[in-house]
């Protein structure tokens, strides 16, 4: 049976893996080991939420979870069709060390997700994530190449000086971002 040592790794890490085994084979079961209960609780939220079979084995600083994919137990769900508006390049009204690492994780965490937003739309500040230095860039450049269509409006990347920089998305002017709002059958704003 395969083993996969997740023990230290954050849960996107954990997930990833999990992933990364399930979805190259068609039926099978793994054990995965994590040493936290944090760890241990969000595997067994995401097998459950896959409607994988789960069984685990409790020891001190050690969780084994079996997990077993079975028959067709994944049923692809269309799912409502969403957009997502990002208009700060920090997520949250806290300390804007901690809104960079959440929107930071967000993005890394979306491009987990098996639902993908059909769009993003960039403006005010939000442009800034597709700066050089951006810790978010390879995340929003993942979700692009797996067919987001990303929206970053123009008159705030002349407002950032960040126009020469946008190496991939749309460039879109305020009317194309109200327009690409009023599609959305939802809109997410961070």
């Amino acid at each position: 049976m395969k083993e996969i040592d997740c023990r230290g790794l954050s849960y996107l890490k954990i997930i990833r893996e999990i992933k990364k085994y399930f979805n190259s084979i068609g039926e099978g079961e793994a054990v995965v080991i994590v040493n936290s209960e944090l760890g241990r609780s969000n595997v067994l939220r995401y097998a459950a939420h896959k409607g994988y079979q789960v069984d685990e084995e409790d020891e001190e600083n050690r969780f084994a979870i079996k997990i077993e994919k079975r028959g067709c137990l994944e049923v692809e769900d269309e799912g409502e069709i969403f957009s997502i508006l990002v208009t700060r390049e920090k997520l949250g009204d806290g300390e804007d060390e901690l809104g960079i690492t959440l929107i930071n994780e967000y993005f890394e965490a979306l491009n987990e997700y098996d639902k993908l937003p059909k769009e993003i739309l960039f403006l005010n500040s939000g442009v800034k994530l597709f700066s050089k230095d951006s810790k978010a860039i390879e995340d929003i450049k993942m979700l692009y190449k797996k067919g987001v269509k990303l929206l970053i409006n123009d008159t705030s990347l002349d407002y950032y000086n960040l126009t020469g920089e946008i190496t991939f998305g749309e460039i879109a002017s305020m009317y194309d971002m109200v327009v690409a709002m009023k599609k959305a059958k939802k809109l997410i704003k961070l």
